[in-house]
């Protein structure tokens, strides 16, 4: 009886030994083709015919023969730097019509919004028509329940009693009392002291930038302008005629001698460089904007704060009336009885359609300008 073997007969390593050389050949061929197609590709010469390589000799560029209507692609690694052009707000297409009526109104500070104050100050309306109400000072808390996502999340909302809300309706329905509601946008305690993703901030500290007036929110935020625009929506939603934007700037950076300038960080990276302009003229625009279709009856209006402001661009704060009256029914301004005639006429030349005297209102404090019957303004009262 034959033995068996008990042992497994493995494969000769001759045989192993022929499958490997070709395999390893063939791995080299497709290496070698891989490179010279990706080395070969800067000098391709492509014609309307076909597509040909030219490799360059001892270094020479490869050329396009006499007859070829061809491109020669040197697809060769170079450092690009791109440069954008700062934004062009003199070619913003104007949005505001210039239709607008008279306002002769009294400013109601937010410390008197209650009933008797709002009856006294409409019962001083001899020549007047209207009531500047500040639903949003300084402090940052509005002056009704909003159900902004922004307001809710930050608890940014107050509550307006139920007897000045009655009061409000029946001024407005009842007698005819144009209601402007008059709310701080860049200038905003507890706003900034909620939340310091929408603040500027110090750049040498990092904490929120604070000057003598408080805290900044940033004009490049988008929380802030949704939040603004929030905030106008629901005030036209109560019965308000007109809303007016105040502190839409930028702060002014001052240094004595010898201190170093305060650099500012902002909540957006840019492709532009940020500056006081882009931030406030960009703000201006992307809300006006969003009320471009707003109902006729409806009034949107905003500050201006410099007198360099009012006849071009203040790179200090960011502010620019030419192409606010673009943009805006009415602007702003605080003056007083005398200085109103030189910031009328400087004013005179780009106002747009409308009538001058009512889509630039001066904001005076006690003493109103000659004739109130024939133009707009607001009075603010002052202890002296």
């Amino acid at each position: 009886m034959a033995k068996s073997n008990e042992f497994y007969k493995g494969t000769s390593r001759r045989r192993r030994s022929r499958i490997l050389i070709p395999a390893a050949v063939l791995v080299f061929i497709i290496a070698v083709l891989v490179v010279l197609f990706y080395g070969m590709q800067k000098y391709a010469v492509i014609t309307k015919d076909d597509v040909k390589v030219r490799p360059a000799i001892l270094g020479e560029t490869p050329e396009v023969e006499a007859g070829d209507t061809g491109i020669t692609l040197e697809l060769e690694t170079v450092d690009v730097e791109i440069d954008f052009d700062d934004p062009d707000y003199g070619a913003v297409e104007r949005i505001a019509d210039g239709v607008v009526q008279p306002i002769r109104a009294i400013f109601v500070a937010q410390e008197n919004l209650n009933v008797e104050a709002l009856t006294g100050y409409a019962d001083r309306l001899v020549t007047g028509n209207a009531l500047v109400i500040e639903m949003k000072p300084r402090s940052g808390v509005i002056q009704w329940y909003s159900e902004s996502e922004i307001a809710l999340a930050y608890g940014l909302s107050g509550t307006l009693p139920e007897d000045v809300e009655k009061k409000l309706k029946e001024l407005h329905d009842d007698k005819g009392v144009w209601l402007a509601a008059q709310i701080s946008i860049c200038r905003d305690e507890l706003f900034a002291s909620r939340s310091t993703i929408v603040t500027l901030r110090n750049a040498a500290t990092g904490g929120n930038y604070v000057d003598e007036g408080g805290s900044w929110l940033d004009a490049y935020s988008l929380d802030v302008r949704q939040y603004t625009i929030d905030m106008i929506t629901e005030l036209y939603a109560m019965g308000f005629d007109e809303v007016i934007l105040s502190d839409v700037a930028h702060p002014v950076l001052t240094a004595e001698e010898g201190q170093t300038p305060i650099t500012l960080s902002y909540t957006r990276d840019m492709s532009t460089p940020p500056s006081a302009v882009n931030a406030v003229c960009s703000f201006a625009v992307s809300v006006a904007r969003e009320f471009k279709d707003r109902p006729d009856e409806k009034v949107l209006s905003i500050y201006v704060d410099s007198k360099r402001a009012l006849v071009g661009t203040d790179t200090n704060n960011g502010q620019n009336a030419p192409l606010f009256f673009k943009l805006y029914d009415r602007v702003y301004f605080r003056t007083d009885r005398y200085e109103y005639n030189f910031n009328i006429d400087d004013v005179t030349s780009y106002v747009g359609p409308g009538a001058v005297v009512d889509r630039f209102v001066p904001v005076v404090y006690n003493y109103l300008p000659d004739n109130p019957g024939q133009i707009s303004w607001v009075l603010v009262d002052l202890e002296t």
